[in-house]
């Protein structure tokens, strides 16, 4: 049985720079006393896995809920996109923090800035750092021409690795650039609009997540949540779940509301020659939330625009 903690609250977290802001964030915002606690994941070890986010696999999360489900911490913090759809049915997700701007940002080596007509401002053949199949399958899109390659490590090695010349390009979430407050020169920065250039589901969203039986640490952490955050994200994951998105899928979701209405731009990487296909719906809440696979014959291919609706340059 979890063993029932006095003060502080133990916050458990990853180790990298934006996880432990992230959990920090948390520490802050709570009403009682906290403390940080590291703990290193599969994510942490593997490290040539491409990874979408919100698979069954929680390679970030794992370890992390297991100490969680043990009594040795009483909150676990994570970047929700993270997270497994499927959560265990002895946790649950008690707050979502403000939600961070949710768009990728496209930084570009000065080197293989392009000039050309193409949708993103890149040089023919430029080798992309994409960490996601989501991100390779978008650069694919917009840019047939460069070739999307595997990125990892956490969001300043991904800067450093583009700066010193292994990538002429990457593409990394706006979140964690700012969060971290990170010093991008000389590279040149550009944001992609996200509903063309779709984020995983719940990007920019932090997820505090505590055992269901914990009404200390419920009470506690319901008290920060943030409920447009939460309505969005949790219809974006629910997406994710209905179209069997996970690591081993390209797929993309970002749902906004517009008066009592939503918006829900969805996009999924088809097999064969068919690529990614992508469809903005409208409609009340319950109209989006039983969309499927049958709606993806209703995605076009491609997806054609002016450069400036996709890609504009970031003034930080």
């Amino acid at each position: 049985m979890p063993v029932t903690r006095t003060e502080p609250l133990i916050i458990g977290t990853r180790g990298s720079r934006l996880a432990l802001w992230q959990a920090r964030e948390v520490q802050r915002v709570l009403q009682v006393d906290a403390r940080v606690e590291i703990i290193r994941t599969s994510g942490d070890r593997l490290q040539k896995i491409s990874l979408q986010g919100g698979s069954t696999t929680g390679f970030f999360t794992k370890e992390i809920e297991e100490r969680l489900l043990a009594g040795e911490i009483d909150v676990a913090v994570h970047s929700f996109k993270d997270l497994p759809t499927a959560l265990d049915h002895r946790l649950v997700i008690a707050a979502c923090l403000s939600r961070a701007p949710v768009s990728d940002l496209l930084l570009v080596h000065p080197d293989w800035l392009g000039d050309d007509d193409g949708l993103l401002p890149l040089r023919p053949s430029c080798v992309v750092g994409a960490g996601s199949l989501r991100r390779q399958a978008l650069v694919r899109l917009y840019r047939p021409d460069a070739r999307p390659e595997l990125i990892r490590g956490n969001v300043p090695t991904r800067l450093r690795k583009c700066i010193e010349g292994q990538y002429g390009a990457i593409i990394q979430a706006r979140a964690g650039v700012e969060r971290l407050d990170l010093d991008t020169a000389p590279l040149v920065v550009f944001e992609l609009a996200p509903d063309l250039w779709l984020p995983a589901p719940a990007q920019g969203a932090v997820a505090v997540e505590v055992r269901a039986d914990d009404e200390r640490a419920r009470a506690a952490v319901a008290a920060i949540d943030h409920p447009a955050t939460t309505a969005a994200v949790t219809l974006e994951r629910h997406l994710l779940s209905r179209f069997e998105g996970g690591c081993h899928t390209a797929f993309g979701a970002y749902a906004w509301p517009v008066g009592d209405r939503w918006c829900a731009a969805i996009g999924i990487d088809r097999p064969g020659d068919i690529g990614w296909g992508q469809k903005t719906f409208t409609g009340e809440r319950a109209s989006i939330e039983v969309l499927g696979p049958d709606n993806i014959s209703e995605m076009a291919p491609e997806t054609v625009m002016e450069k400036e609706a996709l890609c504009r340059p970031l003034i930080r």
